[in-house]
């Protein structure tokens, strides 16, 4: 495993297909390279002296980059072209996944729905919670808290398959 810190500028980019638009930085090739060869898909990083963690995405061209969302546009003070002063390193517990408190809640009180989420995948988590938690109204979060525990509960989300 990769231990040591990676340092770097890069500009702050805009995908120019597809949507939703998404802000990027990308990684150095070789540093991206000696990440992706040692395993390493999720990172700890700062960016401009804000700590996130990340996922590595990769393009097809081979270019790997590091998303990065508007409200952490907003917290680093940064815009579409600005450089991005970043530090990374590999995520010690990549597993880990963060929930917000409005989904914590709803799965404490619903026994069945919690115990199917806990058994997903740390990425399915993640999904979920970046659904629940990319409202800015709390009673928004917990409306869909109680909507995928619901459908937990019932197997009814999306890609359930009836028998």
């Amino acid at each position: 495993m990769v231990k040591n810190l990676h340092s770097f500028a890069a500009p702050l980019l805009k995908q120019e297909k597809g949507f939703p638009v998404m802000h990027y930085v990308p990684i150095p090739m070789e540093i991206a390279e000696e990440l992706w060869e040692a395993g390493v898909r999720r990172v700890e990083c700062t960016m401009n002296g804000r700590e996130y963690r990340r996922a590595i995405k990769g393009r097809k061209d081979g270019e790997r980059h590091l998303l990065v969302s508007k409200s952490m546009m907003k917290e680093m003070d940064v815009d579409y072209g600005e450089t991005v002063i970043v530090e990374l390193w590999p995520d010690a517990d990549p597993d880990r996944v963060e929930l917000c408190e409005e989904l914590v809640e709803v799965l404490k009180q619903d026994k069945e729905a919690g115990e199917r989420f806990y058994g997903m995948t740390p990425g399915r988590q993640r999904g979920f919670n970046l659904h629940v938690s990319s409202s800015k109204r709390s009673e928004t979060r917990i409306k869909r808290a109680l909507d995928i525990a619901n459908k937990l509960r019932t197997h009814t989300l999306y890609d359930d398959r009836t028998p």
